[in-house]
């Protein structure tokens, strides 16, 4: 009987990613399974920003199995999990869209002008967040809501202060 590689103490050497610092899988894999970097090869300081963007997705292998399954199923659902850095895909226009208009109605007083459709927007895509659950974005459609509301009440608020300046100058003791 042939003795065994441990036995005769010819252990197996793992081979890890200079970048991200991953065992590889197998001896002969040219690639590493969690950032797709070359095993062979220098460290470069990009490859770990390079590599910190891939340790959210699945490893290679599982989506090469997975492959057969998606035939099967046209959408899937993408769950976070606790301690994703990044979040997940926004693929709801509307709720992008209720966002900018967010964004363009922290100016003030012209601001007014993009409230109405950050309400407008941030409500589409609440229904279509509800509605198509795989598409995301209702924390984002909630988020342009809220905030569209707040801003109109501030800019609301700037406007009386406008309107009422005058009125105080001439009231006024001093």
């Amino acid at each position: 009987m042939l003795p065994r590689k441990e036995e005769a103490g010819l252990e197996r050497q793992t081979r890890q990613c200079p970048s991200c610092g991953a065992e590889a899988r197998r001896e002969a894999a040219r690639f590493c399974a969690t950032c797709g970097r070359r095993l062979e090869g220098d460290y470069f300081p990009t490859d770990a920003v390079r590599a910190s963007y891939r340790y959210e997705r699945r490893p290679v292998a599982a989506q090469a199995v997975e492959a057969g399954r998606r035939a099967r199923v046209a959408r899937t659902v993408v769950v976070r999990q606790r301690g994703e850095v990044m979040p997940s895909r926004n693929l709801n226009g509307a709720s992008t869209t209720a966002l900018a208009f967010v964004t363009y109605a922290l100016v003030p007083y012209v601001g007014i002008l993009f409230c109405p459709g950050a309400l407008l927007m941030g409500g589409i895509g609440l229904v279509r967040a509800y509605r198509a659950p795989h598409v995301g974005g209702g924390r984002a459609s909630a988020l342009g809501v809220v905030l569209g509301v707040l801003l109109l009440c501030v800019h609301l608020l700037l406007w009386w202060i406008l309107y009422k300046v005058p009125e105080w100058t001439r009231t006024a003791p001093f």
